[in-house]
């Protein structure tokens, strides 16, 4: 990906230049004699110094340059032309998934910090993991009167409810909820603020913390000390029905629906008075559940194989690709998993809710040409 890119040391000694100037530093030719050296004039020391103390500047120079050549990284928050005209995020492989042994190691750490996602009040205070707080989704979404919208909320919103429970700056935050999209759209909701690189998903939830010997507690959530994060530095990579429409046919630009067959094919009729049925045209559908382990919708296939489904959707370098389903929640679990790869994608936050409802937006209907659909039951 284009952009400006800085030296970043693979060792406490790379780029570093040599502050050694002695003599016993400069040996003698092969062949040589290795008795003492001739005496040296003053002259001659004070031009051997200066010899020495350049060339150390040229191999430091040398290094400096080789290294930023083999070592790119990223300068945080920098924007380029991405290769349909979106801003490129210059987005590195994450990897946020963990699993409940690394918890049960680590969840006494000050800096850990478990949040439990719920949609509705009632479901923390039944069963929930010892010392975590719950984050009620209508805190960081807008939901609209009629449930049928979830859209992000302010960033100054989210953060103040980030804060309120108890969220720091250092914090390493560990997310779960009762269902993966629930999980992921928090998840997605902290790489919004820049926020991606100190949040993690509980791969598998509540069930694989029990599984694994965790305890469970009841009750309401203990009093937390408030917390000062702040939104960090990333580009905002939410694109509009708008952006979208204009771009559509570009070859560069790959569209990802979440949902499953019937929502995708229009088979529903329109489901949720969301509009029109169908799809966005030349969007494939890469139902989410397609992303998760095929006994247990609450854990992520191994990388390797969300690498293979991804592509054999469209999905790559070099690739802008956007994520939608009907309101946002589905399509957290896509963004997660392209995410993982390091790849460019972008958040349609109004996705099928906003562009079904929109008569001057072209729709498509019937599967997926690159069969790459399956069916499956929406969250």
């Amino acid at each position: 990906m284009s952009g400006t890119w800085k030296c970043r040391p693979r060792s406490p000694t790379c780029c570093k230049p040599s502050t050694s100037t002695s003599r016993s530093a400069i040996r003698a030719p092969r062949g040589a004699s290795a008795s003492p050296s001739l005496p040296v004039s003053d002259f001659g020391q004070a031009h051997m110094k200066k010899s020495i103390a350049l060339a150390s500047v040229v191999r430091a120079a040398a290094a400096m340059t080789l290294c930023a050549l083999l070592i790119p990284t990223p300068i945080a928050g920098q924007e380029s032309p991405g290769p349909s005209g979106a801003p490129a995020l210059q987005t590195m492989p994450v990897d946020p998934l963990i699993e409940a042994d690394w918890l049960m190691m680590h969840i006494a750490d000050e800096d850990v910090i478990v949040i439990e996602a719920e949609r509705r009040a009632g479901a923390f205070a039944a069963e929930h993991i010892p010392g975590a707080r719950p984050l009620r989704f209508d805190d960081i979404a807008w939901e609209g009167e009629e449930g049928w919208i979830a859209e992000f909320r302010e960033a100054d919103e989210i953060a103040a409810a980030l804060r309120a429970a108890g969220v720091r700056r250092d914090s390493r935050v560990v997310i779960y909820g009762a269902s993966m999209t629930m999980t992921a759209r928090t998840w997605v909701t902290f790489d919004l603020l820049g926020l991606g690189d100190r949040a993690f998903v509980l791969n598998g939830g509540l069930e694989a913390w029990k599984a694994a010997g965790g305890e469970v507690a009841a009750g309401p959530p203990a009093e937390v000390a408030p917390g000062n994060v702040e939104p960090a530095n990333r580009v905002d990579f939410r694109v509009s029905a708008d952006w979208i429409n204009g771009r559509l046919g570009d070859e560069s630009l790959v569209l990802l629906d979440a949902r499953p067959d019937d929502e995708y094919t229009g088979e529903d009729g329109g489901l949720g008075n969301g509009g029109r049925p169908g799809h966005i045209p030349g969007a494939a559908q890469l139902y989410w559940e397609e992303l998760m382990d095929p006994d247990n919708n609450t854990r992520f296939r191994p990388r390797a194989e969300i690498a293979h489904i991804l592509g054999r959707h469209g999905a790559g370098e070099g690739k802008t690709h956007v994520v939608y389903c009907m309101i946002g929640m589905r399509a957290s679990v896509d963004y997660m998993a392209a995410r993982m790869m390091g790849l460019d994608v972008h958040f349609y936050d109004g996705s099928w809710r906003d562009w079904g409802d929109r008569l001057d937006l072209p729709v498509e209907m019937g599967p997926d040409p690159r069969d790459g659909s399956s069916d499956g039951p929406g969250p």
